[in-house]
């Protein structure tokens, strides 16, 4: 089952996903190059690391009670602030979430929809 985990919530403790994400949970991954022109037209490029792994996972039907566990977790790293880790069933992932992250619609009552994104700390 996947899970985040940081120190800084609950005492340590993984908050277990109370519902799993949607199909088709995205992975990718975030190269750093920065691309420079010069005066000619020609393109030169600095590839500060060789790539961090990311994650996009949607939550379509989730509880009142798992949306509070998600605000407070997302309240005790800070969202972006501090890192943490997601493990998807099968391998651990030190990660910092994305600003947007864990922003909540109500699609009935009491029952919500959020996304979580999330970016490896460092490159794989």
């Amino acid at each position: 089952m996947a899970y985040i985990q940081s120190s800084l919530y609950n005492s340590g403790t993984q908050l277990d996903f109370a519902v799993s994400p949607d199909l088709g949970v995205v992975t990718g991954k975030e190269f750093a190059v920065i691309v420079n022109e010069s005066y000619g037209g020609s393109e030169f490029t600095v590839q500060r690391h060789t790539g961090k792994k990311t994650f996009s996972l949607n939550f379509s039907f989730i509880s009142s009670t798992f949306k509070s566990n998600l605000q407070s977790f997302r309240d005790a790293v800070g969202g972006p602030y501090n890192e943490f880790t997601y493990n998807d069933g099968s391998t651990s992932y030190t990660v910092r979430m994305s600003e947007s992250s864990l922003q909540f619609t109500e699609v009935a009552p009491d029952v919500f929809s959020s996304s979580l994104q999330m970016r490896e700390v460092s490159p794989s």
